[in-house]
């Protein structure tokens, strides 16, 4: 709603994007996180996963221009010192902070971490380099079938994201094989088949 309010200047869609956006920053949870359905107790199923959609949905708020939208600042603090805390030490973000279970060891996340942090105001964070570095050494592939074609999303957008910040050398890396996998998997009708990570 707010990316297409931002493109287009509809002005119904600033009344939905406005509403879209207070329900986001109404339903973090205290840790700094998002849980399914906002979820706001001690029990709620706090992770990076849905917390990395809703900060891009913050981000894509805060560039609307919009006033009448409030606490974005404050909710997108809250959210990088959640996201970094899933980060363990050797670069790679958790599905949850280690206190929390720090469920899933491998690595499938980490772009999400690092992308996260890229779009609000950490782009040069020593967790971002970090998390940058875990993916060209850790998260590639030769092989279609071992592609988590979710995790590739933010892996991506993470690389190319770091050049003229950081270093073109993440998107060097990470570009040279990814091209290679993705448009040798498709196939000849033009589609590709489901990789990892896939729900019907």
């Amino acid at each position: 709603l707010c990316e297409a309010y931002t493109m287009t200047k509809i002005p119904k869609l600033k009344e939905y994007a406005v509403r879209a956006t207070k329900i986001i920053v109404d339903g973090q949870h205290p840790n700094g996180g998002w849980a399914y359905k906002y979820g706001l107790g001690a029990g709620a199923h706090v992770d990076l996963s849905i917390s990395g959609w809703c900060i891009q949905a913050l981000k894509a708020a805060a560039l609307t221009g919009i006033t009448e939208i409030d606490g974005i600042d404050d909710a997108m603090g809250k959210a990088v010192e959640y996201v970094k805390k899933c980060q363990d030490g050797s670069g790679m973000f958790k599905y949850m902070p280690a206190k929390h279970g720090g469920h899933s060891s491998r690595g499938s996340l980490t772009g999400t971490g690092v992308l996260s942090l890229q779009i609000w105001k950490n782009a040069k964070s020593e967790e971002a380099k970090k998390g940058l570095e875990y993916i060209i050494a850790n998260r590639l592939h030769d092989e279609w079938s071992k592609v988590d074609v979710y995790e590739w999303y933010y892996h991506a957008q993470a690389c190319f994201q770091s050049t003229g910040v950081l270093s073109s050398r993440y998107w060097r890396a990470w570009n040279k094989s990814f091209q290679s996998v993705v448009v040798g998997a498709q196939e000849e009708d033009g589609k590709w088949s489901y990789g990892l990570h896939f729900h019907g």
